[in-house]
This record gives C-alpha cells, sequence and structure tokens, in this order.
C-alpha cells in the first residue's frame, strides 16, 4: 500500500509540469511574454543596422522579410504583426528601402496574405512564395535570386526558420526565435 502511493506519488511529480502547461508550453514553445522578449533581443540592432547601412548609400535597396512568426504573430496573435518587424518595415520604408516578403507559404497562400499585412501595417513592394512541388529552401533562395535581378540589393533578411537564410544574397540577417523550429 506505501508503495502504491509513492509510486502514485512520483508519477503525479513527473506529470506536473505537464498537467499545468499551456497549449504553447506543452509543444515545448515559449509563452508569448518570453517569445516576445526574444524577438526584441533579436530585432534590437536592425534599425541602428538599418540607418548606418543606409547612409552608405547604394541603389535599389531592399529588406526581405518572412511572414509567419517573422511579420505576422501566426502563433501567438493572428493576424496582428510582430511589432519588431514592423517597425523595421517601417523604419526601411521611410528610408526608401524597398519591402519584400519572401515565404514559404504557397504562392497563392502568399499572395492572399497581401492585404492582412497591409492592414497590419506594412508597405508590400512584392510578396513571393512557393510553386506547386518546390522544396522551401529551394523556393526561398528563387525569390531572393529574382529579387536580386530586379537590381536590388537586399541589405537585410528578416526570419525564424534556417530555410530563412540558406542560400544567402543578402548582407545581414536578423534570426528571431523558432525553439527548436518548433514555431515555424
Amino acid at each position: 500500500m506505501r508503495a502504491s502511493r509513492m509510486l502514485l506519488g512520483l508519477a503525479l511529480l513527473l506529470l506536473l509540469p505537464f498537467l499545468s502547461a499551456s497549449p504553447a508550453n506543452a509543444a515545448g514553445l515559449a509563452s508569448k511574454k518570453v517569445w516576445l522578449h526574444d524577438v526584441a533581443v533579436a530585432m534590437k540592432p536592425a534599425i541602428p543596422y538599418l540607418d548606418r547601412r543606409v547612409a552608405r548609400g547604394g541603389d535599389h535597396l531592399a529588406i526581405v522579410l518572412d511572414i509567419d512568426n517573422t511579420s505576422l504573430a501566426t502563433h501567438y496573435a493572428w493576424p496582428r504583426p510582430v511589432r519588431k518587424t514592423l517597425a523595421f518595415a517601417q523604419r526601411a520604408h521611410e528610408l526608401g528601402v524597398k519591402v519584400f516578403f519572401v515565404t514559404g507559404r504557397h504562392q497563392a497562400d502568399a499572395k492572399a496574405q497581401r492585404p492582412k499585412l497591409r492592414r497590419a501595417g506594412y508597405t508590400v513592394n512584392g510578396i513571393c512564395g512557393r510553386g506547386d512541388g518546390e522544396g522551401l529552401v529551394h523556393s526561398k533562395v528563387r525569390c531572393r535570386t529574382a529579387i536580386v535581378a530586379k537590381g536590388f540589393t537586399i541589405i537585410a533578411s528578416v526570419g525564424n526558420l534556417p530555410s530563412d537564410f540558406r542560400g544567402g544574397l543578402y548582407e545581414r540577417k536578423f534570426d528571431l526565435p523558432d525553439y527548436g523550429r518548433r514555431l515555424s
């Protein structure tokens, strides 16, 4: 009897974190408050960098932003903007830098995000998504290549997954949290 109670008590202790976890924490994700803090830390150098980079000069400067959990708070507050990314994009627009969105969403769905991005406060100079049967990394590299082919210099890329940065074609990256790729 005593051994049974001890085992039951031990089982409850082991299960307690899972029983009291919020859905985000149950999936191994940070709380919204922690996520916002982590985003703020990642984006802290972004606007000062942008100001310095634009002051150095160059024609046809652009930034590239991912959409989900980078520009729009897809997991935590859909379809609200990620405020730190929005401030960066708005500053870029003020400085004459074009704002492009490169997303893993399929092209038709990507284009459907344009009104949501505009309502959230973003200027949208272009949006590019995946083609049918196209892999995520390939599509994002293809999209950045197309932007560069139009004569733009991508001075910054903002995203939260490794696919947002593979293949380069940008000068600096701002890597938002993805919590071990659990936040896409």
